[in-house]
């Protein structure tokens, strides 16, 4: 089993498990199984004055001069330990004291991490590395939290989420062209409803088969792909 984006087989197993379809069995980031222990107290109002939340404990260099780029011409609240211009690790507890899980027990700033993000608009989420079908958490975490993610990664992402629900920042020529376009859409209610539409439906499409497959169910898949193979008679 391999979920990074440098997915490797061994050439020893039977089965191999990863994010890309096109592997043995497929396991998405999608399902609740990143949620345990966390709070997704989900805001039922949006700040206005600060547009973008984003958060990231890794910084790599990459993905740090991205999101500098982009935020430095946006208002933006920048969580976690990457470009944090909050105060500290744990401010979004002091901003959103909703988002505590318990009172009684000190938590970790990623523990109210999707709780927090619901306050904003928009969530920036960008990949670890730009490869296709390499959907994280990152992005599942923005749209859980009635946010629209503004996502940098993988090129065929719309294979795995509802249908004008996300905002695809490598489709803009510039960093100036991509934040002034969320500046607009997030004072024009009717063009930022649109995003949340197929929130009416529930999770369906794409969006429900991703769903589907992610690690919540691949216990049972697993089962079911030995099985085809033979269960313990199966041959390498």
């Amino acid at each position: 089993m391999d979920l990074e984006a440098g997915r490797k087989r061994s050439g020893l197993e039977d089965i191999f498990i990863s994010y890309h379809a096109e592997d043995d069995v497929h396991s998405t980031y999608a399902g609740a199984l990143f949620h345990n222990g966390r709070n997704y107290h989900v805001s039922r109002r949006k700040n206005n004055d600060t547009l973008v939340y984003w958060s990231s404990s890794r910084c790599l260099t990459q993905r740090n001069q991205l999101a500098k780029s982009f935020l430095s011409l946006i208002p933006h609240h920048s969580f976690g330990k990457c470009l944090n211009n909050v105060g500290g690790l744990d401010m979004a507890l002091s901003l959103y004291p909703e988002c505590a899980n318990d009172v009684s027990v000190k938590p970790k700033w990623w523990d109210h991490l999707h709780c927090a993000m619901s306050h904003y608009k928009f969530v920036l989420a960008i990949e670890n590395t730009a490869m296709e079908s390499y959907v994280t958490e990152k992005l599942f975490y923005a749209l859980d939290s009635g946010a629209v993610p503004i996502y940098f990664g993988a090129p065929n992402v719309h294979d795995f989420v509802p249908p004008h629900s996300i905002i695809d920042g490598t489709k803009f020529s510039s960093m100036q062209e991509l934040a002034s376009y969320i500046k607009t859409l997030a004072n024009d209610p009717v063009g930022y409803a649109e995003y949340h539409a197929w929130r009416r439906c529930g999770v369906l499409g794409n969006y429900g088969k991703t769903r589907a497959v992610s690690l919540d169910t691949l216990p049972c898949r697993l089962c079911e792909a030995v099985g085809r193979k033979g269960g313990r008679n199966a041959r390498a």
